[in-house]
């Protein structure tokens, strides 16, 4: 898996890993997906699902009202079920999610590890985004 990217419903790239392997900038998928998504919608009352780019292959779906999109080779054999555990994993997460949180993603879902590396992963996921979402609740209260 090249890279992952959250995507809102204003067409936002809200957290990304991987852009470095299309050399370009992250606003540009995020209104790229968001457009595109929009007038498929309107012409047939379906989304997009897959895009081919010559040997890149993007795969988007839906994760609460964010899409989702992982860039794949157009021979990888596991970009479907990759991209399903990406999508699971954030609807799982919910709004906290970063580029640190998919950088460990990324890493858990197409690196070879065993599953106790995979839950030690896991666990430091949910460690580092409770961590950073307390700290940002207090700097709010505090700020506002």
């Amino acid at each position: 898996m090249y890279g992952i990217f959250v995507i809102n419903d204003a067409g936002e790239t809200i957290a990304s890993v991987g852009w470095e392997n299309l050399e370009g900038d992250t606003a540009l998928i995020g209104g790229f997906v968001s457009a595109l998504q929009m007038f498929i919608k309107k012409i047939s009352g379906n989304e997009m699902n897959e895009l081919l780019f010559g040997e890149l292959k993007l795969l988007i779906g839906k994760a609460g009202n964010n899409y989702i999109v992982t860039l794949h080779s157009v021979d990888d054999k596991e970009a479907n079920a990759h991209n399903q555990e990406v999508i699971k994993f954030i609807t799982d997460r919910g709004d906290e999610i970063d580029d640190g949180v998919l950088i460990l993603v990324n890493e858990m879902i197409s690196g070879e590890t065993t599953p106790e590396e995979e839950e030690k992963v896991r666990r430091g996921v949910r460690e580092w985004t409770s961590g950073a979402g307390t700290a940002a609740k207090e700097w709010g209260k505090k700020v506002f």
